[in-house]
């Protein structure tokens, strides 16, 4: 998107990632994920879950409980409040829901 302009405020776009006028983000800011934002206006990743506000202004990385909807650091696997795992300990996939007591790809137990 270098070189276009935004089609949210049709300001001269600098990077691909969000324009630096309005702040919508285009694509995930964040190294390895990169997904490409199709809803305007969203708030975080589908992805990986990032808070695109926090990141813009502050470049902290968070991402919500499913659970218990508290902010957590990006790069941890279980939340602190709730104890609620976002990836497996052994395999380090992505748990789906917060319902599973064990991990669907390799069996391990999640309590």
């Amino acid at each position: 998107m270098t070189g276009k302009t935004c089609p949210n405020c049709k300001a001269e776009l600098k990077g691909k990632y969000w324009c630096s006028h309005c702040k919508a983000v285009f694509k995930c800011p964040l190294p390895g994920c990169e997904t490409d934002i199709t809803k305007p206006g969203a708030k975080d990743c589908p992805r990986c879950g990032l808070f695109f506000e926090d990141y813009l202004s502050q470049r902290k990385m968070y991402r919500c409980c499913p659970k218990c909807k508290k902010k957590q650091g990006l790069s941890e696997q279980q939340c602190r409040s709730c104890r609620h795992w976002f990836n497996c300990p052994t395999c380090g996939d992505k748990i789906p829901a917060n319902t599973l007591l064990t991990c669907p790809r390799c069996g391990t137990g999640l309590r």
